[in-house]
């Protein structure tokens, strides 16, 4: 064979397979697509659903649930804001709720949700299936949720809402964030003996409550201090009486700022000093008293972590000085 011939040869193989490896490329490309199928989630309530791709526009149907939306996306994948979280008096993300363009009520309408055209609705359900059922029906994604009212089930919620939107990494962080502000706490709370926590009752313009079964007793188990609504042993919701308040015998009252129309808690404080019954009962001897935010009160979000603190720290001050 010729020089020339043998360099044809060459040339032909080298191109054959060239050609070869660019179509097992493809070939390969073409097989990652064809697996590349999404990513399925289960909700509290066992329903499943399935993304092709993470969700462009969510939305949620609870201030809580919107709390931990808005630190999991970006504004501009919220299909609206509800107004109480814009109302910087009681809301806990006011800044960062101005970032997203559409605003709605409080608990939207069937309608309102419709309107939105969300790929992903988080609803926070108690009595309203039907609700969900209806928006399903009608082919938008419903992650349907329990209230958490324990700091696991707030880890959860967190997690499972972020794999949900395709964001895990950003859930991962923020229940990072949650348990470093626990840690924090504990570190100087940790070892306070139990007959020597300070125990609690909060009150807010409607009265004193704060059962064993909210998600306020678990902010004050990790605060370290006593909740005086389970020891008084009342039912969820319920109110505590003067008499059981005087049986507690409470060395401080978490008040609730309600925002400017209660003066931001000093109303709460001023009828609790004004009530004859409680004169002799230490928080009120002693004027001992922490404000609260509404949203703390209640803080199912990773906001759980900001209340235990403001607890701690108004409890055992002299903990924190450092």
């Amino acid at each position: 064979m010729s020089i020339n011939n043998k360099k044809l040869v060459l040339t032909v193989l080298t191109a054959v397979l060239l050609f070869t490896a660019i179509l097992g490329g493809c070939s390969q490309k073409k097989k990652e697509t064809q697996t590349n199928k999404g990513y399925s989630v289960t909700d509290e309530f066992g329903h499943t659903l399935h993304f092709t791709e993470k969700p462009r526009f969510v939305l949620g149907n609870t201030a809580n649930i919107e709390e931990i939306l808005i630190d999991l996306v970006t504004p501009e994948r919220m299909s609206a804001i509800s107004e109480s979280n814009l109302n910087k008096d009681f809301s806990l993300i006011a800044d960062k709720a101005e970032k997203v363009k559409k605003k709605i009520p409080d608990r939207a309408s069937i309608e309102t949700v419709v309107a939105l055209h969300p790929d992903l609705f988080f609803m926070q359900i108690k009595t309203d299936q039907a609700m969900a059922d209806t928006l399903t029906e009608m082919g938008i994604r419903v992650y349907r949720m329990k209230t958490p009212v324990t700091l696991e089930t707030i880890r959860k919620r967190i997690q499972e809402m972020s794999i949900a939107v395709g964001e895990p990494e950003r859930g991962a962080a923020m229940v990072q964030e949650l348990d470093q502000k626990i840690a924090n706490v504990k570190k100087r709370t940790g070892n306070i003996p139990k007959e020597k926590r300070k125990k609690v009752i909060a009150f807010s313009s409607l009265g004193a409550s704060g059962s064993r079964t909210g998600v306020f007793h678990e902010i004050c188990e990790e605060s370290g201090v006593i909740n005086g609504g389970a020891m008084a042993g009342i039912e969820y919701a319920a109110k505590i009486s003067d008499e059981q308040i005087i049986k507690v015998d409470p060395d401080i009252f978490v008040v609730t700022d309600e925002g400017p129309e209660n003066g931001h808690g000093e109303a709460t404080v001023k009828k609790i000093l004004a009530d004859e019954a409680l004169k002799n009962v230490k928080a009120s001897k002693d004027r001992r008293f922490i404000y609260l935010k509404a949203r703390y009160r209640i803080a199912n979000s990773q906001h759980f972590g900001d209340a235990v603190t403001a607890i701690a720290k108004g409890a055992y001050p002299e903990l924190f000085e450092n």
